[in-house]
């Protein structure tokens, strides 16, 4: 069984890494998008439409720093895990025992 859950983490990390960019990119202008359209009711009528489109930017470039970083880390959790359950083949851990 764990070296089928090896498999799915691996197949995981594989289709993270090639998508990891492009999911981030996405939810960054989703949010972008939603911030630009609530701009009004968020920051209320007597902000500049500029700077409150401004304000929207820049909260959709950081949350594509912060999925981009959750993502990452969560390729390496699933790393780590595939990599323990592929190097675990139910033996003890050797010790050197000098005589």
């Amino acid at each position: 069984m764990s070296l089928d859950r090896a498999d799915v983490l691996a197949a995981r990390v594989r289709w993270l890494d090639l998508h990891r960019r492009h999911v981030a990119i996405g939810v960054a202008l989703l949010l972008a998008l939603a911030a630009t359209v609530f701009t009004r009711w968020i920051f209320g009528p007597d902000w500049p439409l500029f700077h409150a489109r401004l304000v929207a930017v820049m909260g959709g470039v950081i949350t594509w720093w912060i999925v981009e970083v959750a993502l990452a880390w969560i390729t390496a959790m699933w790393e780590t895990e595939a990599d323990r359950l592929r190097s675990d083949r139910g033996l003890p851990p050797m010790r050197v025992v000098k005589r």
